[in-house]
């Protein structure tokens, strides 16, 4: 359950946030989007990727939220945290570039047996995405599926950017905790045929 913030003291408010204090989380979320999404979109010059990204260190923040009471600077946490993801990111997307590169034009279609893994993987997803709640699930679906902004959904659902953004977050965690809990082997195979672009976003 929810509680609320009841001092503005960043160093307090961090451990109500280690303790899993959703406001707290919000909190940081809030102060702390724009920051993050400007200096991602520095280096991937597209807003699209640099939100997911921005979304992503989110993401991660919550999932090693027990980490941040050890920690002095949430700024200087963040930060690290921003930077090698998006190092790592941009270091994925140099090694697609080269093994593209360097395929030849009959092997950029994927073969009959992958284009079944990859509507399995397809149904799959869509599995997990028909478990969300609403207005969750659509949200997911016209960001991830449709690739559409949260500047966009936000005008189309009438729901504030904040919520928009806080929806992602949590239909991320959820389809990433259910993909690995009833497909975890099943991924490992697809990932061994080729499919990892498709796969990363979910996992």
């Amino acid at each position: 359950m929810k509680s609320p913030l009841l001092t503005s003291d960043e160093s307090v408010i961090l451990l109500e946030l280690a303790s899993g204090n959703e406001m707290a989380y919000n909190y940081f979320v809030e102060k702390y989007w724009q920051k993050v999404l400007q200096q991602a979109l520095s280096f991937v010059k597209s807003y699209p990727v640099a939100e997911e990204l921005t979304q992503d260190i989110f993401i991660q923040i919550w999932q090693k939220k027990e980490k941040l009471s050890e920690i002095k600077s949430f700024d200087n946490y963040l930060f690290i945290v921003s930077r090698n993801l998006i190092i790592t990111h941009i270091r994925k997307k140099l090694i697609e570039t080269e093994s593209f590169k360097g395929e030849k034009l009959q092997e950029m279609f994927l073969k009959p047996d992958e284009q079944y893994e990859y509507k399995e993987l397809d149904k799959i997803i869509n599995e997990g995405a028909n478990l969300l709640t609403e207005p969750r699930r659509t949200i997911f679906l016209l960001s991830r599926v449709e690739g559409k902004d949260t500047d966009f959904i936000s005008s189309e659902l009438g729901l504030a950017k904040r919520t928009i953004r806080w929806h992602l977050l949590e239909a991320l965690n959820f389809l990433r905790i259910y993909l690995h809990r009833h497909y975890g082997i099943r991924l490992l195979i697809l990932l061994g045929i080729g499919l990892r672009s498709f796969i990363s976003s979910f996992l």
